[in-house]
């Protein structure tokens, strides 16, 4: 059973707060203090690349834009937890496949996290309980180490889902299993999310054979019409489990972008397709939006259904 009250020491004691402005924002002066921190501690992990390294500094200095989306109804939080592969060369980053039993999305690939709840002080807290409940990652801040918050997506149910980048510093932490909950915990290289075909090295032994020699493509894509107007472009990638798919696939691009410092070898999206803020308001608009906010768990799913 979680904590009824997680308190992250990464970030300051607060009470929920019915003020978008207080929840899910980070103040400067904080992360840059942040920052000199974990640099000094992940400065002496000796197996992390240049390469992985940077990455991480240039996660540690992202700053998110201020959340000004309604809050706690209707919205949720995905832990993106990343951690060095066993050479030390690539970020990996810590994804499960639901249980087949779960009524709602039975088997899919996903992040860690679900709905925000009335003890949760803030989405960050959401993402670790959550990750907490499921794969057994503890609540520890100092072993699990906060980076940055990117900006909410929305969900095919129209939950705003806010992904949370950790980085696990212990590598002696072994997942738990919420055999409910989860099926299987696997990584995948963070870099392959910005990857068009399964030749990258890094790519070797996360995707099978075939996508390797190309004979079946690593990464594809369609685009939906959604609320009627402009598509948008729903990507999928082959693993050694189940593809990367929705919305999963789209918090990853997002986050291997910041990270690397580079785009994608793709087009990430559709001709014409609407900025997230256009989105949001489109949905917002949707007969639908009220009853999101009941919503039990996050839809990762494209409009129309599987990639």
């Amino acid at each position: 059973m979680s904590p009824p009250h997680p308190d992250p020491s990464s970030r300051p004691p607060q009470p929920m707060q019915d003020d978008a402005s207080q929840v899910g924002y980070y103040d400067t002066d904080e992360l840059v203090q942040q920052r000199d921190e974990s640099s000094d501690m992940l400065s002496q992990i000796e197996p992390l690349s240049d390469e992985s390294l940077q990455a991480l500094g240039r996660l540690a200095r992202y700053k998110p834009p201020f959340d000004t989306y309604p809050v706690p109804a209707g919205r949720a939080a995905v832990l993106v937890a990343l951690f060095g592969s066993r050479t030390g060369k690539n970020l990996n980053v810590l994804l499960s496949t639901r249980s087949k039993t779960l009524r709602t999305f039975p088997g899919h690939v996903a992040l860690p996290g679900g709905k925000m709840e009335a003890g949760d002080m803030n989405l960050e807290a959401t993402a670790r309980r959550e990750a907490f409940e499921e794969v057994g990652l503890p609540y520890n801040t100092e072993k699990i180490r906060y980076l940055t918050t990117l900006p909410p997506y929305l969900a095919r149910n129209l939950l705003l889902v806010t992904p949370v980048v950790v980085f696990v510093i212990d590598y002696s932490l072994k997942p738990e299993l919420n055999a409910d909950e989860v099926d299987t915990v696997f990584s995948f290289p963070l870099s392959g999310f910005l990857s068009d075909t399964g030749s990258d090295p890094s790519l070797t032994n996360a995707v099978p054979k075939d996508v390797v020699t190309g004979q079946k493509p690593y990464h594809t894509y369609a685009d939906y019409e959604w609320f009627g107007s402009a598509p948008s472009r729903f990507h999928s990638f082959e693993t050694n489990h189940k593809p990367v798919t929705g919305l999963t696939a789209g918090i990853l691009i997002q986050v291997a972008e910041i990270a690397y410092g580079r785009k994608p070898a793709f087009g990430k999206e559709a001709p014409g397709e609407k900025s997230r803020e256009e989105l949001f308001q489109a949905a917002s608009q949707d007969p639908r939006w009220k009853v999101a906010r009941a919503q039990p768990s996050i839809d990762d799913t494209p409009p129309s259904g599987k990639l």
